[in-house]
């Protein structure tokens, strides 16, 4: 019986490449498979990996091939372009509901508002908001080496599971290893270019979807977004402690909806309590990064896809954005 395609695709999907632990086809891109009498050509693209891991790959895919019944094998590798990215952060909390995707939309405005080059990673894969934050309804497409193009606003590259949804409002109900293709391939598979920061919007909390992430992309630093609640700071801790176990450095702690501004008078009122961010950076040795205020006009922008880093109003909220974007700056370059 000669052998078919499908067998030598079998043979990729089911071997793993030495040095990544990983299946060649869950981290690598296949570019052709031709099946002549008795021969045997592959081609397949994965991340760079060592010329040792290289030859030990190539030995393992010849010799299940061969033991298909090919008479002659060869083996083509060629490695991914790796990104150029200078400081991939991950910015996570330990529940949801406490604002993570605004402050990352706001941090990266923030910095790009500095001259930096920056770029957001919506990895919330069961919630995707950053579109929506932006106010970006636009869908992303192929250049001619089949990257994916991120969209472009505010001085930020935008890449979203949302944009390649038909509706946002779709449940993403996946578990951990689609989760994790998905992911890679947001980050692998975009031109991103090169980049000063990439800001990585965490799924909430530490479960299976969280810990995907920290795992699978190549982390620089971590940052915590709590509110001063007892219960959202102890829940945020989990967070910081993941990033620690993963051997992510802890960039800050960064404490949102510190106090509401009223509309009105200006006065300031701490409907959600006082000091639990700093309190918990203390305790954990990372370094405060700021407060930022509830103020009505940035929820009515952030509902119009205009964040308080975006808006042309100079806001309380922006400033202290722009206050934490020069924090994150100085410690991320002394690190």
């Amino acid at each position: 019986m000669p052998l078919t395609n499908t067998q030598v695709i079998d043979v990729l999907k089911t071997t793993f490449v030495p040095g990544l632990k990983k299946q060649l086809l869950s981290v690598g891109m296949l570019r052709e498979v031709k099946v002549l009498v008795g021969r045997v050509e592959v081609s397949v693209t994965i991340p760079k990996i060592s010329e040792e891991n290289v030859k030990k790959l190539k030995e393992v895919l010849t010799k299940r091939i061969k033991d298909l019944g090919a008479d002659q094998v060869e083996i083509h590798i060629d490695f991914k372009k790796e990104q150029q990215i200078k400081y991939p952060i991950a910015i996570g909390s330990g529940k949801g509901g406490v604002g993570k995707s605004t402050v990352s939309a706001n941090l990266a405005i923030g910095l790009a508002n500095l001259g930096y080059s920056v770029g957001i990673l919506d990895a919330d894969v069961h919630g995707p908001n950053i579109p929506i934050m932006f106010g970006v309804n636009d869908r992303p497409y192929l250049n001619e080496d089949k990257q994916i193009i991120p969209i472009e606003k505010y001085g930020v590259k935008i890449m979203s599971l949302g944009f390649l949804l038909e509706d946002q409002s779709t449940p993403v109900i996946w578990r951990g290893p689609l989760v994790t293709k998905a992911i890679e391939q947001l980050y692998n598979d975009v031109a991103w270019g090169k980049l000063d920061y990439l800001l990585i919007d965490l799924p909430p909390g530490t479960g299976d979807a969280a810990l995907t992430v920290t795992q699978s992309l190549p982390l620089k630093f971590g940052i915590v977004v709590t509110t001063p609640q007892k219960v959202a700071v102890a829940d945020a801790s989990k967070s910081l402690r993941m990033f620690k176990e993963m051997k992510i450095p802890v960039l800050g702690v960064i404490e949102n909806m510190s106090y509401f501004i009223c509309p009105h008078c200006g006065a300031k009122s701490e409907i959600f309590g006082h000091g639990g961010g700093e309190q918990m950076s203390m305790e954990n040795g990372a370094p405060f990064l700021g407060k930022v205020p509830l103020e009505m006009k940035v929820r009515e922008g952030g509902d119009k896809g205009v964040p308080a880093a975006a808006m042309e109003e100079e806001t309380e909220t922006k400033k202290v954005f722009l206050q934490i974007a020069k924090k994150v700056a100085e410690l991320s370059s002394e690190k």
